[in-house]
C-alpha cells in the first residue's frame, strides 16, 4: 500500500519547478519589473494584486493573503489534495513519486474501518430519501423552509430526515448480523441489555458529519418537537472523535474559493444558513468547546480564525476560555478575532436579517485578540487606580507568556507596558523563571533596529522581497516619462507610508483609493490603505498584526519604530501622495505638452485646444504643489 512521500523528493521536485511557469500555465501573468503580476485567481478583483517572484519561487496576493510555493498553488488552484498535487507536479517535470511503506497496523486499521464508512454512507442515503419520500416528511420540510433553507443548500450538505419510530434504519440496513454489528459500532444503533437493537436517531433533522476527505463519519440530529436533547450527536466510534472534528469543514473546502479565514460557530444550522447566504467559511464544534486540536488543524488551512459568541456575560466568558486555548498556538502570521452578536441573535438569524454584506462587515470589524485580551482584563480591575494597573500586570503577564516567542508576543508586551505606563515587573518574574532566556522588547527598545535617518528613505533599504525602486522596477508600458514621474514620487510615497503606519486612523479620512501602481512600494501603500478601509485600526500595533506572516511585516515594523523621522503622521502627507499617484497620467501628458511648447517648431504645430489644455494642467499643478516644497517640482533649480 502506498505511504508517505519522502520530504527529500518534495524538495527535489520544488527545485526542478519554476513557480512562474506553473502559475502562468493557469493564470496569464504580466511582467512587472523583476516580478510578475495578475488578478488574483483566489478572489474577485478588478486590479492586479497577485505577485509572483521567480527569484523567491513564491507567490503572494496583497488582497486576500494567498501565498506559497508552486506545490501549494497547484493544490489550491486545481483543488487537489497534497499527494495528488505532488503527482501532478512531478508528472509535469518527468519525475516518478516514491513512497514509504505504511505499517501493517495502519493497513489493518483501514481495512477494519471501511465497512463502517460504507454503513454510514448508506445511512446518509437513507435519511435523504426519507426527507423526499416519507409520509411524515412535511414536518421536516416545513421546519427547514421556516429556517430559510433552500433545497439547494439541503442537497449540498446532504441534510436528511430520521422519521419517527424505533426500527426504521435497522429495518432498512440491518439485514445481516454483520450489518447490525457495524451499525452499532458506527453509533447508528443502540444495543439493549437483552441484545435487542433500536435506532439512535428518531424524528430528527439529520446533518451528516464528514471528515476532511468527505467520508461520512457521524451524524448530528436536531429534534423537531420539544423532546430533549435538542441536538443529539453520534457517540465516539473508531472513525469519529468529536473533539477532533468540525462540522462544515469539508464543505468549506469543497467550495472553489480561496479560504482566507474560518469562523467558528456553535450550531449546524448556523453553518448551513451562512453558506446559504454565500459565507462558506463557517464551521461548528460538535457539542464540545473549541480544542487545541481543532485550532491547530484550522490554522494549517487559514491564517485567521474568528470566534463567534453571544454578546452577554456567558458569551464573553466562553470567549475568554477560547482566548486561553488559542494563545499557545498563536505563532507569528496567525490571527484570532472575536465577534460578539447582539442580544437574542445567532449567526443563523442575524445573516437572514441583515444579509451577507452587513454580516461580513461585522466580521471585518470584529475584535483582534490583543484588543479583547486587554479590554477583558481591564473590566476585572479598577484601571484608573495605581493598584488596579498593578493588578492588570499580574493578570495579563501569564496570558501573554503563553504566546510563542516572536513578533506578536513582543508587541503584546510592548502594549502591556504602554497600558501600564511602566515596565512590566510581572513579565520580568516570568522571564526569570523561563530558562529559554528569549529577548523581550520594551517601548524604549523597538523590535527592529531603526535605520539611520539619512538612509531611511533610500531605495536600497527596501526588504529583499520588494524589488529595488529604480527604473528597472517600473512598468515600461508607460514609457520613460512615467518612469521619471515614479522616481520623483518615491519620497512622496515613503512619507505617506510613514504617516499611515504610525497613525492608521488617517485611512478613515480617505475616500476610495484607486490608482495603478508602477512599483512594489506604491503597491504596498495602496494595499495598506485598502486593508485599513476593510478593517480600521486605531494604533500601529493593530496595523502590524494585520501584516504578520506577510513578506512586508518587517518593513512596516521598521517604519513604525522609526519615531525620529521628521515626517508628521498627518492626513496631508497621505492624501497628497494618493492625489499625485492618481493624477500621474495627467502629469505625463502635461510633460509631453510642455516639451512641445518649449520647442519653437513643435509649438507652431500645437492646436489652440492643446495650448489651453497645457494651461489647465499648469493651473491644476500649481494648486496641487502649492507650499509643498521642491520635491514636487520637475527640476528644483527651475522656479
Amino acid at each position: 500500500m502506498a505511504g508517505r512521500i519522502p520530504q527529500a523528493f518534495i524538495d527535489e521536485l520544488l527545485s526542478r519547478t519554476d513557480v512562474v511557469d506553473v502559475v502562468d500555465s493557469r493564470v496569464k501573468l504580466k511582467k512587472a519589473g523583476k516580478n510578475y503580476s495578475a488578478c488574483c485567481p483566489f478572489h474577485n478583483e478588478n486590479t492586479p494584486s497577485f505577485t509572483v517572484s521567480r527569484e523567491k519561487q513564491f507567490y503572494y496576493c496583497f488582497g486576500c493573503g494567498a501565498s506559497g510555493t508552486a506545490l501549494k498553488f497547484v493544490m489550491e488552484f486545481d483543488g487537489l489534495s497534497f499527494p495528488d498535487a505532488v503527482e501532478k507536479l512531478a508528472s509535469s517535470v518527468g519525475l516518478d513519486v516514491p513512497r514509504d511503506q505504511q505499517s501493517q497496523d495502519m493497513e489493518r486499521q483501514q481495512q477494519e474501518q471501511q465497512p463502517l464508512y460504507r454503513q454510514l454512507s448508506l445511512a446518509a442515503d437513507f435519511f435523504t430519501r426519507q426527507l423526499r419520500q416519507h409520509d411524515q416528511r412535511q414536518r421536516a420540510v416545513d421546519y427547514l423552509k421556516g429556517r430559510g433553507l433552500s433545497g439547494k443548500a439541503a442537497k449540498f450538505f446532504a441534510i436528511g430526515y430520521a422519521p419517527p419510530g424505533w426500527d426504521n434504519l435497522i429495518g432498512s440496513l440491518g439485514t445481516t448480523p454483520a450489518d447490525v454489528k457495524q451499525l452499532v459500532t458506527s453509533g447508528m444503533l443502540i444495543e439493549k441489555d437483552d441484545g435487542r437493537h433500536y435506532d439512535r436517531f428518531r424524528d430528527r433533522i439529520m446533518f451528516p458529519i464528514r471528515d476532511i476527505r468527505g467520508r461520512i463519519i457521524a451524524f448530528g440530529g436536531r429534534v423537531l418537537g420539544d423532546d430533549k436533547p435538542k441536538y443529539l450527536n453520534s457517540p465516539e466510534t473508531p472513525v469519529f472523535q468529536k473533539n477532533k472534528e468540525l462540522y462544515g469543514l469539508y464543505e468549506a473546502r469543497k467550495i472553489r474559493q480561496k479560504l482566507n479565514r474560518i469562523m467558528i460557530v456553535e450550531g449546524y444550522m448556523d453553518v448551513v444558513a451562512l453558506a446559504e447566504y454565500g459565507i462558506h467559511y463557517a464551521v461548528a464544534t460538535l457539542g464540545t468547546a473549541t480544542s487545541e486540536h481543532h485550532l491547530r488543524r484550522l490554522f494549517k488551512l487559514v491564517p485567521e480564525l474568528i470566534f463567534c459568541f453571544d454578546g452577554d456575560q456567558a458569551g464573553r466568558t466562553a470567549a475568554a476560555r477560547a482566548m486561553e486555548t488559542v494563545l499557545p498556538i498563536l505563532e507569528d502570521g496567525l490571527q484570532a478575532r472575536f465577534l460578539f452578536l447582539p442580544d437574542g441573535e445567532d449567526p443563523d438569524t442575524l445573516v437572514r436579517k441583515e444579509g451577507k454584506e452587513a454580516f461580513e462587515k461585522r466580521l471585518n470589524q470584529s475584535r483582534h485578540l490583543p484588543e479583547f485580551l486587554f479590554d477583558y482584563l481591564k473590566q476585572q480591575v479598577d484601571f484608573d487606580s495605581l493598584d488596579g494597573k498593578a493588578r492588570l500586570d499580574q493578570l495579563a503577564a501569564p496570558l501573554i507568556s503563553k504566546i510563542p516567542r516572536g513578533t506578536l508576543r513582543d508587541l503584546m508586551i510592548a502594549e502591556l507596558e504602554k497600558q501600564l505606563g511602566v515596565h512590566s515587573r510581572a513579565m520580568d518574574k516570568i522571564n526569570a523563571a523561563d530558562t529559554s532566556g528569549a529577548n523581550q522588547i520594551h517601548p524604549q527598545q523597538p523590535a527592529t533596529e531603526p535605520l539611520p535617518e539619512a538612509d531611511y528613505y533610500a531605495p536600497d533599504n527596501t526588504p529583499s522581497w520588494l524589488t529595488e525602486l529604480d527604473s528597472d522596477n517600473l512598468d515600461n508600458r508607460s514609457g520613460n516619462s512615467d518612469n521619471k514621474n515614479s522616481q520623483r514620487l518615491i519620497p512622496v510615497v515613503e512619507r505617506a507610508l510613514s504617516a499611515l503606519v504610525r497613525n492608521p486612523v488617517l485611512a478613515s479620512q480617505l475616500d476610495t483609493v484607486e490608482f495603478e501602481p508602477f512599483t512594489d512600494r506604491e503597491r504596498l501603500l495602496l494595499e495598506v490603505v485598502k486593508k485599513l478601509h476593510q478593517s480600521p485600526q486605531s494604533s500601529s500595533i493593530g496595523l502590524l498584526i494585520q501584516w504578520i506572516g506577510t513578506p512586508f511585516h518587517a518593513e512596516l515594523t521598521r517604519i513604525a519604530n522609526h519615531n525620529e523621522t521628521p515626517v508628521k503622521p498627518v492626513i496631508a502627507e497621505v492624501s497628497n501622495a494618493i492625489k499625485r499617484l492618481s493624477t500621474r497620467q495627467t502629469e505625463s501628458e502635461y510633460q509631453s505638452l510642455l516639451a512641445r511648447y518649449h520647442s519653437k517648431e513643435s509649438r507652431r504645430q500645437m492646436s489652440s485646444d492643446e495650448i489651453q489644455q497645457l494651461k489647465t494642467y499648469q493651473r491644476q499643478r500649481r494648486e496641487l504643489t502649492a507650499g509643498r516644497g521642491e520635491i514636487y517640482l520637475n527640476n528644483p533649480h527651475q522656479r
